[in-house]
């Protein structure tokens, strides 16, 4: 009886946490689809454009199923979102029950997640995702040539592999 008290109240080794789980966005097609028509005016004007995306995350995977479009001011090089516009976006939310999982925005260019980029995003936690579209989002539906990233506490926007990109359409075989 003495040994396995002894064992029960010997000291354990500390726990070392590995590394996190791996990011991953999952999207369906009508969101993508919704993308397309939130981010028309500008893809015909050749303007950034901007867009959020509606849905849940756990801090490691992040769901998107809808895509809004606030009031923006957008220019050929840049996009602005003020506060009203964004209170407008996170109600919209709530009110269908769901969070503000990401922003969907162009380039002119390259896809990249620029200075000015991580500085102007309104919304940031974990789990939180930003894609950059290039070419002011031409390409949509398909997400070619875009920049995924995920937000992690402490460390800002992380780049994702594209094949933590999951895109869904309403039925799966």
């Amino acid at each position: 009886m003495f040994r396995a008290l002894k064992k029960l109240f010997a000291p354990k080794p500390k726990f070392k946490p590995g590394p996190p789980p791996p990011s991953r966005l999952v999207i369906t097609r009508s969101c993508i689809e919704g993308l397309g028509e939130c981010l028309s005016p500008e893809i015909d004007r050749g303007h950034e454009g901007i867009a959020y995306l509606l849905g849940q995350s756990d801090g490691t995977t992040t769901v998107a199923v809808a895509a809004i479009r606030p009031k923006a001011r957008t220019t050929r090089g840049s996009f602005a979102v003020e506060a009203p516009a964004m209170a407008r976006v996170v109600r919209a939310a709530v009110d269908r029950g769901l969070q503000v999982v990401g922003q969907v925005h162009t380039h002119p260019g390259e896809a990249y997640h620029s200075d000015g980029d991580n500085d102007g995003a309104k919304i940031a936690f974990t789990g939180y995702v930003s894609v950059v579209l290039p070419d002011y989002g031409r390409q949509l539906p398909a997400l070619t040539g875009a920049a995924t990233y995920f937000f992690q506490a402490g460390s800002r926007f992380i780049p994702m592999a594209p094949d933590a990109i999951t895109v869904i359409s309403g039925r799966v075989e």
